[in-house]
């Protein structure tokens, strides 16, 4: 009795320090701290706490401590008041049951679906299941409170079974470099977008339009029909034409066969050309029917070529009565009507091409150093402000002796544009300016912020550690640091939100990418 009474005395005599341990702020949550008080005001709040402030603030003192927030997420109430408030009674008869003491959580509780008071392998889930080895401690195949409490809050294993090692696992991030790159200044200047392909539509061939199959503000793809001219007198003069060529085959054969006919003659005649039958007046003349045959053969092919080209033509002819689009577009005017004559060369509809487009800006001759073809400048659409690329691909070498400016070609790449561009739209580009000042930057998502001030984690052989920085302007998807980080340091920037102080992490998947990656 003596020894039990002791022991009370000895635990309500220590239970002011094991309640302000019990109170400290845990890793995550001090990177909120920004005053260093020890605990969480509704200013610096973030998160679930700010949206749960009242219900865990169960002391009504405006701060969460660490108590308060580790009874939140533990079962959503409110802290015990422990030792300290019950007297040494209660601590003793607190400090005798140690099942107790592996008693599952709320959270683990939620896993155990056959209620025995533990977490066997198949009901683990996430980091229980990714470390289940290690948090079995006992190796009983089942873990029980104690043993995750005891893993989670960086014990080693001060469940049922003892035993040390164990530990946080390592968190999984990617980082990226801090980097020194030059940082230049810019110039504005208006452009607009201009059409690589527009023109009038022309009709090829004379005839009545017999049918308009486009309207103004119509797409049209390449070789998409836009028009039609009457055919019926176009069909007429191509049957007309394949007659007159199957004529001329005809004829064709007629003097080939004849030419074929004097040529055997010929032939047996030479061949009697030793005996008394052999006439020389008869051999000569028919060499000259042979050859007479043969230049009527030679007018028929000529001929026959001739019909043939005039049927091509013809049905070149019937072809272009169909008025096709030479490249997709937009039709932006109508020049003729049904029942129109055409000629010739007369315009049917206007065509500009919106997919295919060029920026044309007139540049100061003074900016044009900085413009050399291929050189990459930045460009905003002044329609919806979205920003893009765009590399200089000509610099006319004419200038406007008023103005001395020259005109700049610059091929735009758009990227996350889902709205229709127009020609002549207006855009604003970027024209760098001087050399620029070379500048230490590190990766936007790298930033944590607590307060006013800003904190990134630097990870160094397999550890995080967390550093204070001041930083400047931004570039792009970066800060300039002004002070805390130098260029070649590696950076947390997909992780950091759970590092609290630090600690040992895990790298996964590629960098950042930007000017760092």
């Amino acid at each position: 009795m003596r020894a039990a009474a002791a022991l009370a005395l000895l635990l309500w005599a220590a239970a002011p320090a094991l309640a302000q341990e019990d109170r400290a702020l845990s890793g995550r949550a001090q990177a909120l701290d920004a005053d260093g008080s020890g605990a969480i005001e509704r200013g610096e709040a973030r998160g679930p706490l700010a949206e749960n402030f009242e219900a865990m603030d169960c002391d009504r003192s405006g701060a969460l401590d660490g108590a308060e927030i580790r009874a939140f997420f533990r079962d959503g109430g409110c802290p015990e008041s422990g030792a300290a408030a019950d007297g040494p009674e209660a601590a003793a008869a607190g400090a005798a049951p140690a099942e107790e003491d592996t008693a599952l959580s709320g959270r683990a509780r939620a896993l155990d679906a056959d209620a025995d008071g533990a977490v066997e392998r198949g009901e683990a889930r996430g980091p229980l299941a990714e470390n289940f080895d290690e948090i079995d401690k006992d190796k009983s195949g089942a873990l029980d409170g104690a043993e995750i409490r005891a893993f989670f809050q960086g014990r080693g294993g001060a469940g049922a079974g003892g035993g040390g090692g164990g530990g946080r696992p390592p968190a999984s991030v990617r980082l990226d470099e801090v980097i020194a790159e030059p940082m230049g200044q810019t110039v504005p200047a208006i452009g607009r977008l201009v059409a690589r392909q527009n023109g009038v539509v022309s009709a090829e061939i004379r005839g009545a339009v017999e049918e308009m199959r486009v309207d103004v503000g119509d797409r049209v793809e390449r070789g998409q029909v836009v028009a039609v001219i009457a055919r019926d007198r176009l069909a007429a003069a191509r049957a007309r034409q394949a007659a007159a060529v199957a004529r001329m085959e005809a004829m064709v054969g007629a003097a080939g066969a004849e030419h074929d006919k004097k040529r055997r003659e010929l032939a047996r005649l030479d061949r009697l050309r030793r005996s008394a039958a052999f006439s020389r007046a008869r051999y000569e003349d028919l060499e000259r029917d042979v050859q007479a045959r043969q230049g009527a053969l030679d007018e028929r092919r000529a001929q026959l070529d001739e019909a043939k080209a005039l049927l091509r033509q013809a049905e070149l002819d019937l072809a272009d009565a169909r008025i096709r689009a030479p490249f997709p577009g937009v039709v932006t005017e109508k020049h003729t009507e049904t029942g129109s004559y055409l000629s010739p060369g007369a315009p049917v509809v206007s065509l500009v091409n919106d997919t295919e487009t060029e920026v044309e800006a007139d540049i100061p001759a003074a900016r044009l150093g900085a413009l050399a073809p291929g050189v990459e400048i930045g460009m905003r659409l002044d329609d919806d402000g979205s920003r893009h690329r765009a590399s200089v691909r000509a610099v006319i070498p004419s200038e406007n002796p008023r103005t001395r400016t020259r005109p700049v070609r610059l091929t735009p790449r758009f990227e996350g544009r889902s709205a229709a561009l127009a020609a002549n739209q207006t855009v604003t580009l970027l024209i760098p300016v001087g050399g620029g000042e070379t500048v230490t930057t590190v990766h936007k998502d790298a930033v944590v912020r607590g307060g006013a001030r800003a904190f990134v984690y630097v990870v160094e052989d397999g550890a995080a550690r967390r550093v204070e920085v001041a930083l400047g302007d931004s570039v792009g998807g970066r800060f300039v640091v002004l002070d805390g980080l130098a260029p070649g340091q590696r950076v947390v920037v997909h992780g950091n939100e759970s590092l609290g102080q630090g600690g040992p992490v895990r790298v996964t998947g590629p960098p950042a990418g930007g000017a760092g990656g």
